[in-house]
Formats: C-alpha cells, sequence, structure tokens
C-alpha cells in the first residue's frame, strides 16, 4: 500500500477509530500497532497514541509497511512445506530451530529459511518476523501457520484471538498416568526467579491458561504418550501446566526435576524435549472454509510409535 494520506472533516475522533474506518479489511489491533510504532503523522508530526483526537480539518498520513524488508540473511535447509496458495503455507517446524530471529541468533530461524522458500510473506510482523503470525519453542517441533500477505495475517491473528484455531500437540512425559483424559488450568505468569521461565498457580495473578489432555498409551513402562489440545495459547503452556502437574516433557531442559530424571534413566537418550505440534483447525483467512492440516513426526519422536500402531486411529 505504501503512503496514503487523509483529511478529516467532522467531529472530534480518535486516530485509530478514524484509520479503522478508512480500512476495513485491518483490524483494531493492527491499526494500533503501527501507530505505536511510528507510522501515522498528523498534520506533519509522528503520532504515538491511538487515542489522540482528530480535530476538523486535521490531515493524517499513513505509511504501511512492505511486506518484506531486506536485512535477513537466507538460511539454506531443506523444510517440508506442508501447504500454500496466495494467501498462506504452512510448515514443518524441525525442532532445534528458532521461529525467528532474536537476540543471540539471526541467521539460523524459520525466518531465515522461509527467506529462500516462499517469494511473499506479510509485514505486520516487522523487520524480523515477516509471516510469523503465532511461534513454537525452538525445540518443539511441528505445524506453524505462515501469513503471506498482511490480509492472512490480520485474519490469523484474529482467529488465533477467538480461539477459532483448534490446535493439537503429542508429548511425552515422565511416568505412566492412568486416567484416560483430564483438563489442567490455573494462571500463568513470570516465574519470580527466573525471567526464562513460566510458573503456574490457582490465584488469579497471571493470565487465564488451559489444557485437556487424552492417554494415548504407556511408553516402555517409563513414560506416557499424551494427545494435547490447548485452548488457550499462553507462553510455554504446555511445557508448564504438565511440568506442574508432576509429569514434566520426557528431555524438556527447562521444566525438569532430576528425581524424576534418575528414576527413569532408560529415557537419557532423548535429547530434547518431546513435544510436537501435530494438527491444525482453522477457517481459510479468505473463503472461511474449514482446514485441516497435518505435520507428520520428526525421526526423533518415532521411537513413541510401535511399528505395528495403527498410527491413523492413534493419533
Amino acid at each position: 500500500m505504501g503512503v496514503v494520506s487523509f483529511i478529516h472533516y467532522g467531529q472530534a475522533v480518535r486516530l485509530d477509530v478514524f484509520l479503522s474506518a478508512k480500512f476495513s479489511d485491518k483490524t483494531r489491533t493492527f491499526i494500533k500497532k503501527l501507530i505505536l510504532n511510528g507510522a501515522v503523522e498528523v498534520n506533519g508530526e509522528a503520532v504515538k497514541k491511538p487515542a489522540y483526537l482528530l480535530k476538523n480539518g486535521s490531515s493524517v498520513v499513513f505509511n504501511e509497511p512492505d511486506p518484506v524488508k531486506p536485512g535477513i540473511k537466507i538460511f539454506e535447509r531443506d523444510i517440508d512445506i506442508i501447504y500454500e496458495d496466495e494467501y498462506i503455507a504452512a510448515v514443518n517446524k524441525p525442532a532445534g530451530i528458532s521461529s525467528h530471529p532474536g537476540k543471540g541468533n539471526y541467521d539460523n530461524t524459520l525466518v531465515n529459511i522461509l527467506m529462500g522458500k516462499i517469494s511473499d510473506l506479510s509485514g505486520i510482523g516487522g523487520v524480523e518476523r515477516p509471516g510469523i503470525v503465532h511461534r513454537l519453542d525452538k525445540d518443539t517441533s511441528g505445524i506453524m501457520l505462515i501469513a503471506k500477505n498482511d490480509f492472512a495475517h490480520n485474519a490469523l491473528a484474529e482467529s488465533f484471538k477467538n480461539r477459532e484455531i483448534k490446535k493439537t500437540y503429542f508429548a511425552a512425559v515422565y511416568g505412566i498416568i492412568t486416567q484416560k483424559s483430564g483438563c489442567i488450568e490455573g494462571f500463568i505468569k513470570r516465574d519470580a526467579k527466573s525471567r526464562v521461565k513460566m510458573a503456574m498457580d490457582k490465584k488469579e495473578t497471571g493470565k487465564y491458561c488451559l489444557t485437556r489432555f487424552e492417554n494415548i498409551k504407556q511408553i516402555r513402562g517409563a513414560a506416557t504418550l499424551l494427545k494435547v489440545l490447548p485452548e488457550t495459547g499462553r507462553t510455554h503452556q504446555i511445557r508448564v501446566s504438565l511440568f506442574e502437574t508432576g509429569y514434566p516433557i520426557v528431555g524438556d531442559k527447562l521444566y525438569k526435576r532430576k528425581d524424576i530424571e534418575s528414576r527413569y534413566k532408560s529415557l537419557n537418550f532423548v535429547k530434547r524435549q518431546m513435544l510436537h505440534a501435530y494438527m491444525l483447525e482453522f477457517p481459510h483467512p479468505a473463503n472461511k472454509e474449514k482446514i485441516v492440516l497435518k505435520a507428520e513426526f520428526p525421526d526423533d519422536m518415532l521411537w513413541l510409535l510401535d511399528d505395528h500402531d495403527d498410527k491413523d486411529a492413534l493419533l
């Protein structure tokens, strides 16, 4: 879109409300973010307050970022592109790869891979996060949706916000769980003792989270394979929820208990957390048709599945 200018005539109105009316295909959240980032000028000066009141005759200049900005190095690596059309793509992210560039790692991330595989990526996420609508932890494998334009990015963001996207994970946890299914809920917040960890309690001092799970099977008398259905999308939600219930994910280096790892030494061969984002069900951003996409298990998790398993029925 580039630069677009307007003149406001009439009674005073909030800047974000004015721009939302002008761009009906964009969310108020998206408009607010651009205002906060200095992309809007009023009467020749940058205004970073979404609630700024426009007066009669005010001139407004709106500068939308380009879909993809240069400066990100391409990381040549094969990746499984599960689905792609003109609006979105879906990939099976390998474990060990961060979702996007960040402190200490600007070259070997999913974004760097995507830059060499997909020609168009939305620009809402900024220079370092083109196309990224949601993320997976570095050592979590599985399906991720990618937005190829800002319309799709906004639509997917709204679907995530409104819980219209059903997520299915598989996790192997230490110990034997006998119950067939369960629900873990509480409030999640940053751990007071560690900036890189989250913590859960039943007090309303954090963000509400809800995680359902189904018991799939016992593994080697030392672990349980769970189908995990998070209904909210908090940072580290599945990992910290299972840890707090006494069944940490096998191989999780952050949420771990030495006593449990010592009890199940037969699982010491595992090098990373056994958590895989297996399936996403969501309305397509353009036509709202239901899309169901699955990401095959990576090689380092195949030990969880026996050769005689009916994988379709199991998963």
